[in-house]
């Protein structure tokens, strides 16, 4: 995936049904987010906002379109994290961190987690 995907939140928890459940119609994706109460037309809107942005394939089963993710949630993940990197802190990985833990997002033993990580090299 090249470029920068930005998702808006009912895209993403859309993105996610389908990243978790594998290709679905749009009454399956509903079905699965009923604690959100979306109707059925908004899904559907959202699923073809999401086509025609290329992040999504559809295939005709049936009298039902099922809806397949092009591109992994990593990818996105990676591109929105860059993003607001890029526009809320200047591009400063570290002013992301500071405010992480400026605001109690990230607990001590979140930190103790992060420093083991970066003592073996690990990315997770």
């Amino acid at each position: 995936m090249s470029g920068s995907v930005k998702l808006s939140d009912q895209q993403y928890a859309i993105m996610q049904v389908l990243w978790e459940l594998g290709p679905k119609s749009t009454r399956d994706v509903q079905q699965a987010l009923c604690h959100e109460n979306w109707a059925l037309t908004t899904v559907g809107t959202v699923l073809s906002r999401l086509e025609k942005k290329n992040i999504l394939s559809s295939e005709t089963l049936g009298r039902e379109k099922i809806f397949t993710p092009l591109i992994a949630q990593s990818d996105v993940k990676k591109s929105m994290v860059s993003g607001l990197v890029t526009n809320l802190f200047k591009g400063d990985p570290k002013a992301l961190l500071a405010h992480l833990l400026q605001e109690g997002e990230i607990g001590k033993e979140d930190l103790s987690d992060i420093e083991d990580m970066l003592k073996k090299g690990d990315p997770k």
